[in-house]
Parts: C-alpha cells; structure tokens; sequence
C-alpha cells in the first residue's frame, strides 16, 4: 500500500511540476485560434483513494473496500484564445465493493483548460466541475464534483494528439443527516486521443 501511495504521489508532483518546466523551456506559440475545437476519447484506470471525514482508505484491507476500476469518457472543446480552450465532458466509471456490488459513476462536466506547447509536446492543466450521478446497489445520488487535472499529449499531426491524463476527483456527497456528509477522493489515469479540427 505504501508503494502505490508514493507512486501516486510521485506521478501527481512531476504532473503538477509540468508546466513550471513548459515555462522554463520557452513555450512555442499556439497554433490553434478562437474557434478551434477538439474532441477525445478517453480511457483508462479509476483509482479509489479515501474518503473524509472518515479517512477510510479505500483500496486498504483484504478484500479492500473498493477494487481498483475503469473509466471512458469523451470530451469536446473549443478555443476561446490560442492557449485556452473551454468545454465539456461526459463519461463513465465503475468499481467494486467485496460483495462484487458495482458502484458506477456518470460524470457530467464543464471544464477548462490552460494549454502550454512545447513542440511536439502540449501540457493542457484543466479544472472541471460538475455533477456525479452515481448508482449502487440500490442507492442513487447526485453528487458535487470538481476534478483538478493535467496530461502530456504528443502531437502526431495537425488533426491528431496522444497522451495520457491524470486527473484527481474530489466528489463531494452532502446529507442534510448531520455527520453523514462524505468527500469521496479518486484518481484517474488514462490514455487519449484527441482529435483537433
């Protein structure tokens, strides 16, 4: 357990540390303008984390309380200047309890994001928000979301980009049951490609 919390956090400082090197590299100059757009495909591993107040750590216990799980989504944009691009994303995430119970989530997201370029190189930063329909067993809610995140693209021409995000969830579930409200956190690692047009 303590070697996959230090791999995460190793993986959230050198994305976290990605753009002071952009900065540092000399960034290129944009080449998108107001009204370009991009769509993406997303795909890849949902990590449960912990959840407060509690502290409970998710993935902790044998069987853990929540499995590791998978995530997709897809996701449009457009460019409001050459470097910022807002848009919106909808997707899907499931995992598991001990008893093979599912526990899925439907993000529904407004997000937007910074774009830095380091030919053939994009670091995008983006902040999300939005609400979490999630389901399990017989449970349903409407959660809070905010979903920080950055990802490292190669440029494979001028209509298509790979990469890799990794984005950390923070869904936020209130009860109007004093002591009942939870902060459920995740991370997410995934592969991309987006399509720019």
């Amino acid at each position: 357990m303590k070697r996959l919390c230090s791999l995460v956090c190793a993986i959230v400082v050198l994305f976290a540390c990605t753009p002071l090197f952009a900065a540092d590299s000399g960034t290129a100059a944009s080449q998108y303008t107001l009204g370009d757009q991009t769509m993406s495909i997303n795909a890849g591993l949902f990590i449960p984390l912990f959840l407060l107040p509690t502290g409970t750590v998710l993935l902790a216990g044998s069987p853990p309380h929540l499995s590791l799980g998978g995530i997709g989504s897809l996701s449009w944009a457009a460019y409001v200047a050459p470097q910022i691009r807002i848009g919106e994303e909808i997707g899907g995430t499931f995992t598991f309890d001990p008893n093979l119970n599912a526990l899925l989530m439907l993000p529904i997201l407004v997000k937007a994001t910074y774009v830095f370029s380091i030919y053939p190189f994009e670091i995008p930063v983006t902040l999300a928000t939005g609400m979490n329909i999630i389901s399990y067993v017989d449970q349903h809610y409407i959660d809070f979301v905010v979903r920080p995140g950055a990802a490292l693209y190669y440029i494979f021409n001028s209509s298509w980009s790979f990469g890799m995000n990794l984005n950390y969830w923070i869904d936020m579930q209130f009860s109007s049951t004093a002591g009942q409200s939870r902060t459920g956190n995740f991370l997410e690692t995934s592969l991309s490609a987006l399509y720019h047009y």
